[in-house]
């Protein structure tokens, strides 16, 4: 009865374009769940020097879901600081797609979701790359490794970087700290966007340099140079881009009522 209520005074809205949604619908409606969806079928490698066309030595095999678009990015600012973590479940469905379409990358044993500082974590309440790994390890029965690697605290927030910034930040960022969890696994990192590359290819590098039998990486989006995704994640977590008034009074979660790590996404 509450609901009902609830629902006739603010009709839930979706969180991307203000439509209101249908009864199946949940907090983003299908239309822009559909132009979200841009798939990305050209696997990439990742080297020092962020994304490569081409194979070489010592290089890590990627691949993405879909192609960057700001739809799909409005999609995953609401998820990863606005206070709506239930949006991953949606996301990783594109995680496991493309992993049905790649066999290299749909042969992990092991998947090991980019780690967050302790502040970052603590922060933000949830590692948002633990929610997008966690339906892809249920769908293809390879164990989540949280703890095999630490963030060290000192990076700097990747959305704000050039790319030579971008690759300074993070080449000491990872630090081994359970090697048996990886060594002679194939292991699959996951991420929400690849950008530069920068911060995959070190996490990948001290996985490998831990024994795994083989790295690979898979992100939601793949953004390129000139998509400029740091601009839509520029704010921080606690201030993420406004919602009009009425998603204010619906989702009272964004504006502070409930603490985001509450998980008070509806």
């Amino acid at each position: 009865m509450r609901k009902a209520l609830l629902d006739f005074l603010y009709p839930p809205l979706c969180l991307v374009c203000d439509r209101r949604l249908g009864a199946e619908e949940r907090l983003v409606c299908e239309r822009c769940w559909e132009r979200a969806r841009r798939e990305e079928r050209i696997p990439f490698r990742l080297g020092p020097e962020g994304i490569a066309a081409g194979p070489g030595e010592g290089w890590f095999y990627a691949g993405s879901a879909n192609r960057w678009n700001d739809t799909l990015g409005l999609i995953l600012h609401r998820f990863k600081y606005g206070g709506f973590p239930s949006l991953g479940e949606r996301l990783a469905r594109s995680l496991l797609s493309a992993a049905e379409r790649d066999p290299l990358l749909a042969e992990a044993d092991r998947i090991v979701p980019v780690p967050l500082t302790r502040a970052r974590l603590a922060e933000r309440g949830f590692n948002h790359s633990l929610l997008l790994a966690r339906p892809l390890a249920a769908a293809t029965g390879a164990t989540i490794v949280e703890k095999a690697v630490r963030r060290r605290g000192r990076s700097r927030s990747q959305t704000r970087l050039d790319p030579e910034g971008r690759r300074r930040n993070v080449r000491r960022a990872f630090r081994p700290r359970n090697p048996e969890a990886v060594r002679g696994a194939r292991v699959l990192v996951v991420d929400d966007v690849i950008t530069t590359g920068s911060t995959a290819y070190a996490l990948a590098r001290v996985l490998a340099g831990m024994g795994a039998r083989s790295v690979r990486v898979l992100s939601v989006a793949r953004a390129g140079s000139s998509d400029r995704p740091g601009a839509l994640f520029s704010s921080s977590s606690r201030s993420p881009a406004p919602l009009s008034p009425s998603k204010r009074r619906r989702f009272p979660s964004i504006t502070g009522w409930f603490p985001t790590r509450s998980g008070s996404d509806r």
